[in-house]
This record gives C-alpha cells, sequence and structure tokens, in this order.
C-alpha cells in the first residue's frame, strides 16, 4: 500500500473477529500475569483494556476495525 493510501474496512466477519480476538488475548494475558508470580497492577491492566476497546468499537463503528 503506498503512502496516500487508506486500508480498506473490514467486513463484519473480521470486525468481530477482531475485537474478539483482542478480548480472548487480554483475558489470557491477565491470567498469565496475575499467575507469574511478578507484579501486576490488574486496575491498570483493566483500564488499558477497556480503553483499546472503546476505541475499537469506534473503529468498528466507523467500518475499519
Amino acid at each position: 500500500m503506498s503512502a496516500g493510501e487508506h486500508p480498506k474496512p473490514l467486513n463484519i466477519t473480521e470486525r468481530r473477529t477482531t475485537i474478539e480476538e483482542y478480548t480472548r488475548f487480554c483475558e489470557e494475558e491477565k491470567e498469565r500475569r496475575m499467575n507469574s508470580g511478578e507484579d501486576f497492577d490488574e486496575q491498570a491492566f483493566d483500564a488499558a483494556v477497556e480503553l483499546t476497546l472503546r476505541k475499537l468499537k469506534t473503529l468498528e463503528e466507523e467500518g475499519w476495525v
């Protein structure tokens, strides 16, 4: 894709899959971090996930995700 081109919007199946895959990844990553024995800021993680999901939803409404 050249610098002036925009990616085409994803179809509804691709959009749903993107958000579902991200949500699934976050659930697994949160569980992994909680069980790692290392310091983990669960509130910060949850806030970051929520922020990203809001952005994905906005992009979805615009037809890009």
